[in-house]
């Protein structure tokens, strides 16, 4: 029903507002070129209100992600997809008498011995992974895109990986 608002036929609307007697060839077109200007102002607010209710129209949530992925760079078969990452929680030794961690050390080195490297757990501590296809090979410029629009609709707090697979 409010999509009809929008949809003015700004030619039409110009020519009735003239007199019978004036609607003849030379001002008709005089006023079509006096309100062309109008008619462009008019198509680029329509792609602008198109590009945002799409905007809108999509949310964090993992389908949701997915079609504005799948809209974006796999048109056809639609074969991007989301999954979620993998959880390593840090293992804990501890003395079950004093309740307290133990901590372990080479005494070659005498540093303490770490059981997971901070980059391996970077790696592993995501939220979600973006996967694309194999046969979707995306140039560097492409894949900036993809970020940027996983980095708008995602949240905040959540972190991710593009892989192919």
């Amino acid at each position: 029903m409010w999509e009809n608002i929008y949809n003015i036929n700004i030619n039409q609307f110009t020519v009735q507002g003239l007199p019978m007697k004036r609607r003849t060839t030379v001002p008709v077109q005089w006023l079509m070129c006096l309100v062309s200007p109008l008619i462009q102002l008019h198509t680029k607010f329509l792609q602008y209100r198109d590009r945002t209710n799409y905007k809108l129209d999509h949310t964090a949530q993992v389908f949701s992600l997915e079609d504005v992925l799948n809209d974006a760079f796999d048109v056809v078969l639609r074969r991007i997809y989301i999954a979620d990452g993998e959880y390593t929680l840090p293992v804990w030794f501890y003395d079950r008498a004093d309740d307290k961690p133990v901590f372990f050390y080479d005494r070659a080195d005498d540093a303490p011995v770490l059981f997971y490297d901070r980059k391996s757990l970077e790696k592993l501590d995501v939220d979600f992974t973006v996967i694309l296809p194999t046969g979707l090979n995306l140039p560097e410029a492409e894949m900036i895109r993809l970020k940027a629009l996983v980095d708008f609709y995602r949240l905040p707090d959540k972190t991710y990986t593009v892989t192919y697979g």
